[in-house]
């Protein structure tokens, strides 16, 4: 029988209901179809980036899907005070992927291995992720200086600098640049293709369809390049079922990189906090009072310790993905057992290195395509949070100053060539430099 929330919505099994087990599995499936790729996705484009071989952009793909079914698990179950408690599934954070572009860069340029770079990023986030935990504790404060334009900003710069992470992508990395094949015509068809099947699955009129557009561009895109060549298969080389192991890749810490990764910790705090409000919201569950404040403090709280607990196992921060709150809208179901379900299905698919390898299989101008659509609706998203307190006087000043500062260095980072190395290294990110913009501009503007 459909337990319909008690407060009229059209929530069909809420929290604590005990759906079927096979509503429960069908609706587990749709949230996987609509998280699968943002899960694995930043992996392959930060090893591309760090120029990984096949078996170890398959590790890192692989250690992506279980570390985000074990912080599901925990996100969803409520441990004492971790946890938001709701239907809030965890997943491999996008935001990250400017900031590990950055560091990338520099390791190559002082000639490291991909595992030195790799042992850097998760260092630092290892680190720097105590910043989330700290803020949990202060959500309240931090909702008064964070106001719903600085938090739109900062997610708008995010997605803005990881659409210039795209285009790299699309024209076939750093490698075809140094051979002198960047943006061969066939890497942009296949990069169209891709992105024209997201759009074209996004309109659709049927769910399916919508919350796999990612999916289907990456598979379309994918099998188009099979036919045309653009498709290496490599050899299969290690065991068929991975066993997680701590600390497998060393970690390394460099102080200059502290200040950038801190910021993206607020801003994946800024985002969590939108993500489980929305969840809340859709679950017919209270978005106000001190249950719902609980629920913050504890997914942010989560959402931190959760990033530690994948850096450990040699993986990427997590964050609390929003599409799933569609998803939750789309079927009605809000019971936690299908985030069990969805928890046991990602630590599965991370055993079986076979799944992380069908993945390494894509071109990259195939997920620079696809991923050109999906960090574009970051942005808008961010744009679309700006606009809800208006635009008055102030409003406008502080989005010119936070954009320009932002993209000037984005666009152009010879603007800081002449600084010390520490000041390059943390400005350098236009996702930094246009929060610190956005906090000061706000402060000096004064009221509208």
């Amino acid at each position: 029988m459909n337990e319909r929330a008690s407060d009229g919505s059209d929530v069909l099994f809420a929290l604590e209901s005990k759906p079927p087990l096979r509503v429960a599995l069908g609706a587990a499936i749709q949230h996987m179809l609509a998280i699968f790729a943002g899960i694995v996705t930043p992996a392959l484009i930060v090893c591309g980036l760090c120029g990984a071989s096949p078996a170890l952009t398959r590790q890192m793909a692989g250690m992506a899907l279980f570390i985000s079914g074990v912080s599901t698990f925990i996100q969803i179950h409520r441990f004492g005070a971790v946890g938001s408690g709701l239907l809030s599934i965890q997943g491999t954070s996008s935001s990250f992927i400017a900031i590990f572009a950055g560091m990338a860069a520099a390791g190559l340029a002082r000639g490291e291995t991909p595992e030195q770079m790799l042992g850097l990023m998760f260092g630092m986030g290892l680190v720097c992720a105590l910043v989330e935990v700290a803020l949990s504790q202060v959500l309240p404060w931090l909702r008064k200086v964070i106001t719903p334009l600085v938090a739109g900003l900062v997610i708008t710069l995010i997605g803005l600098t990881l659409i210039k992470v795209s285009v790299m992508q699309i024209g076939g990395g750093a490698a075809a640049l140094a051979a002198g094949t960047f943006a061969a015509p066939r890497d942009l068809a296949l990069a169209v293709l891709a992105a024209g099947t997201v759009l074209a699955m996004n309109r659709s009129r049927i769910p399916g369809f919508r919350m796999g557009a990612l999916m289907g561009g990456i598979v379309v895109g994918t099998l188009v390049a099979a036919l045309l060549g653009a498709v290496d298969v490599p050899a299969w080389t290690g065991p068929w079922i991975a066993v997680p192991v701590p600390f497998k890749i060393a970690l390394s810490f460099r102080w200059e990189w502290v200040l950038p990764m801190a910021l993206m910790y607020l801003a994946s705090t800024i985002e969590t906090i939108g993500d489980i409000t929305a969840t809340s919201m859709v679950s017919g569950e209270p978005t106000e009072g001190e249950l719902y404040e609980r629920r913050l403090s504890g997914g942010v709280l989560a959402d931190g310790l959760n990033s530690i607990l994948a850096t450990v196992f040699s993986s990427f921060p997590n964050t609390t993905f929003s599409q799933n709150n569609g998803v939750i809208q789309l079927t009605g179901i809000a019971s936690r057992r299908v985030g069990m379900w969805i928890a046991l299905f990602l630590v599965v698919m991370g055993l079986l290195p076979g799944v992380a390898w069908v993945f390494t299989l894509v071109p990259r101008a195939v997920l620079g395509g696809a991923t050109l659509v999906m960090f574009g609706t970051v942005a808008s998203s961010g744009i679309r949070l700006m606009a809800t307190g208006g635009f008055g006087r102030k409003s406008l000043l502080v989005v010119a100053m936070s954009l320009g500062a932002g993209l000037a260095v984005t666009i152009e980072p010879r603007l800081l060539s002449q600084f010390p190395d520490w000041a390059q290294q943390l400005f350098g990110s236009g996702i930094v430099t246009g929060t610190v913009a956005a906090v000061l501009a706000q402060a000096l503007a004064g009221k509208d």
